[in-house]
């Protein structure tokens, strides 16, 4: 019994004989389409390692998108059967008639196999189960103007997972437009499952340009619900390529003289808290403008001049910049918020504000502008009011004695006003300069801060030139714009004029921001050698 029980044993876990002979390749079409990918079917019959397949000869036409490996073992009989299986994904280069060579895995060579690649699914004779579509809502263009990437994947089949990429452009800012939507197509008799998105390509640089399009990178379940020995669902491993398409982008007009903004529509409005156009001295007034721009993006949108007469202080915001989706449509916007305080009494007129654009859709150049407003204030409430003298009216004078404690208390009285008046002044000058004094203390010896240090070393132009204004706000004065900057700091002019117009040329010169950082320091050791210079102000 025992002898038995020792052979039965032997038997179910001794090796079957069966050796590692064969090496054998398959394809689960033929012919195939170019750009759109087909699986090369390697068994080994025989567990080996799974780097043993050699896939290197398969790279001169076809792009190996990627190999999955998967080990099987069936016994029947107390026959056991080992086998080794790769799913390589393959994307034919081009059109033709090609030639797998033979693919080698621990010393077992595979058989060539014949494959016709054709350019389209119609060509083939067959209806492939995925497929994608692309187009671009123009192939020309205007600098800066956004232009729509419409991508669209087609499904016959039930898509298990799936990444779908966005197209791909050299110096040119690309996102997403809303989300994804799925409909249904049905194509010569087969339904296909759409699913569809959007992007917006807003080239930085003018010429000719080839676009990437999107790559989809997934899995589909086979048909008839195929499922393996664990009642797995069986997929078959899918990659497509995306077309390139030709992108033309053309310069600005050279009469278009003022900062480049093209869009298919631009527009400026302008919102007053509280809403009234007659007000006091010292009342606060916010005025918030907003300049709203339809098929570009907020990195494009120029700041903006606002003027304000003598007898209204402002105090502007940092501009607010956004960027929305509305439907396929790329909406942006800048917000400036600017708080008015009135000083003096009088009637003020408050100039227009204007600002150039390119009509992307009539070619042309337009204006969007807010027009002139007229502001009046009043004296305060408060302000002492002046006393009406006729002057033909007699003044007699009459001397009336006045008893001497009366005379105490009204000098008493005077001397405590005046002290309390003296007070104010004191606590009023000292609160304003107090701040002054921390301030400058509390700046960093080169007066810029590390996040603006890092930006221009890596030569970002566009968010350097935004946060200049707010790094030298205080040196010299208030400097809320860039015009401000150059007026206040002229040795800065000729530095950020070049820089604006390398900005806007679009001749795809490189920005080096060494210059502007050099003189920023050399401003910098400057400053602080005039402050340090200065000798106490109330010497011993």
């Amino acid at each position: 019994m025992v002898k038995r029980l020792i052979l039965l044993s032997l038997l179910l876990f001794s090796h079957s004989g069966w050796a590692y002979s064969n090496l054998e390749a398959s394809v689960d079409a033929n012919p195939v389409v170019v750009q759109q990918s087909f699986v090369l079917t390697v068994v080994a019959d025989d567990e080996i390692d799974a780097n043993a397949l050699d896939t290197g000869p398969l790279n001169s036409d076809f792009v190996v998108a990627r190999t999955n490996v998967s080990r099987s073992t069936q016994m029947i009989n107390f026959d056991t059967r080992r086998e080794t299986r790769w799913q390589v994904v393959l994307i034919p280069k081009k059109v033709g008639n090609f030639l797998i060579p033979s693919l080698t895995a621990a010393g077992q060579q595979s058989k060539p196999i014949q494959l016709k690649v054709v350019a389209n699914a119609s060509s083939a004779g067959q209806l492939p189960q995925v497929f994608l579509r692309a187009e671009l809502g123009s192939d020309e263009v205007w600098l800066g103007q956004t232009v729509d990437y419409q991508v669209k994947l087609y499904l016959a089949g039930e898509l298990q997972r799936g990444v779908l990429s966005e197209p791909e452009l050299e110096s040119a800012l690309i996102q997403q437009k809303g989300a994804d939507s799925n409909t249904v197509e049905v194509i010569n008799g087969r339904r296909y499952r759409v699913i569809e998105r959007h992007y917006g390509v807003t080239p930085q640089v003018a010429g000719s340009h080839q676009l990437k399009g999107s790559d989809f990178s997934g899995d589909i379940l086979k048909p008839n619900r195929s499922r393996d020995l664990f009642s797995r669902s069986l997929s078959t491993p899918v990659q497509l390529m995306g077309d390139t398409l030709e992108l033309k982008v053309k310069q600005p007009p050279a009469s278009f003289t003022e900062p480049w903004l093209v869009a298919n529509l631009v527009s400026l409005n302008e919102t007053w808290s509280p809403e009234q156009q007659t007000i006091k001295v010292g009342e606060p007034l916010s005025r918030i403008v907003t300049l709203t721009a339809i098929g570009t993006t907020e990195a494009a949108l120029p700041n903006l001049e606002i003027s304000y007469p003598d007898g209204l202080k402002s105090y502007p915001d940092k501009p607010d910049r956004s960027d929305d989706i509305q439907g396929q449509e790329v909406v942006a916007r800048l917000s400036q918020s600017t708080a008015i305080v009135p000083n003096k009494p009088g009637t003020y007129t408050l100039p227009e504000v204007k600002v150039a654009w390119f009509n992307a859709k009539l070619n042309r150049k337009e204006y969007a502008t807010l027009p002139a407003r007229t502001l009046t204030v009043e004296p305060s409430a408060n302000a002492p009011q002046p006393v009406a003298v006729t002057p033909e009216a007699t003044v007699t004078t009459v001397e009336v004695a006045t008893p001497w404690h009366k005379n105490l208390w009204f000098y008493i009285s005077l001397i405590l006003w005046v002290a309390l008046i003296l007070s104010l002044i004191w606590g009023y000058r000292r609160g304003h300069t107090a701040p002054a004094i921390e301030q400058t203390h509390s700046k960093p010896d080169n007066n810029l801060s590390a996040n603006f240090d890092e930006l221009l070393k890596h030569n970002q132009l566009g968010k350097v030139l935004s946060m200049l204004p707010g790094q030298l706000d205080g040196l010299r004065g208030e400097t809320h714009t860039l015009a401000q900057v150059k007026q206040r700091f002229p040795e800065l002019k000729v530095i950020l004029d070049d820089l604006e117009r390398q900005r806007y040329s679009g001749q795809g010169v490189a920005i080096d921001l060494k210059p502007l950082s050099k003189a920023l320091n050399t401003l910098s050791k400057s400053e602080q050698s005039h402050r340090h210079s200065l000798g106490p102000l109330n010497p011993q």
